[in-house]
């Protein structure tokens, strides 16, 4: 049975990196898990409707007419708890900064032709299904997807206490992702190409420092 809990906190993100036309990447390594994030602001572009009001000569109104208000995409302010190196080129899409075996550091990328298409990555994150003093027993997470995301640096500060690393994105239309690589897609196939949240009971992905790898098959 599932119950109406809260969603807390924010457990895991995973990043997908996709091609232009929204399908996975066969350029590997092409996926990275998180569990350091901060907070993950997600909030909707919404653009006003037109209105239209008919008046008498007298400015008294006769008619009016609001068309509805038109959704564009998700904008993402992302902040991190620690520096990961790789998980920032995955974003970015930037070439990665190399000591031996260890990614140590990413350069960052420059500025795109006018014909070049922004790197782009599917954006997945895990938060608690919280009911009364615990997790709900049925369905103890949340799975949040947005199958298409874009990237710049956001706001960063470097002062005497922890930087705390941030990024702001936005959405896209992802018509390719399907269920995803990873089978723990929606349980009922649902399209999700605008991005979309359920109740599971699939334990977050492990994370690590590194990036790794997953076929493209969605």
């Amino acid at each position: 049975m599932f119950n109406c809990g809260v969603s807390f906190g924010i457990c895991a993100v995973r990043l997908t990196k996709v091609n232009d036309d929204g399908s996975v990447s066969s350029d590997t390594p092409n996926s990275y898990v998180s569990d350091k994030a901060v907070s993950i602001g997600v909030n909707p572009n919404v653009e006003a409707g037109d209105t239209f009001t008919v008046r008498n000569g007298c400015g008294c109104k006769i008619a009016s007419k609001k068309f509805p208000d038109t959704f564009n995409w998700f904008e993402f302010a992302f902040v991190q708890a620690a520096l990961e190196p790789a998980m920032i080129a995955f974003l970015l899409g930037a070439s990665t900064i190399e000591d031996g075996a260890d990614i140590v550091g990413a350069a960052f990328p420059s500025a795109l032709a006018c014909d070049a298409q922004s790197p782009a990555v599917a954006l997945e994150f895990w938060t608690e299904h919280q009911v009364g003093s615990g997790l709900d027993g049925t369905y103890p997470y949340f799975h949040w997807v947005f199958p298409k995301t874009k990237w710049q640096l956001g706001d960063n500060s470097f002062e005497a206490g922890p930087a705390q690393p941030s990024v702001n994105g936005f959405s896209e239309t992802n018509q390719q992702w399907g269920a995803g690589p990873y089978g723990d897609g929606p349980p009922d196939d649902q399209d999700i190409r605008e991005g979309g949240f359920w109740a599971t009971d699939v334990e977050p992905p492990a994370a690590d420092c590194i990036a790794a790898d997953v076929t493209p098959s969605s």
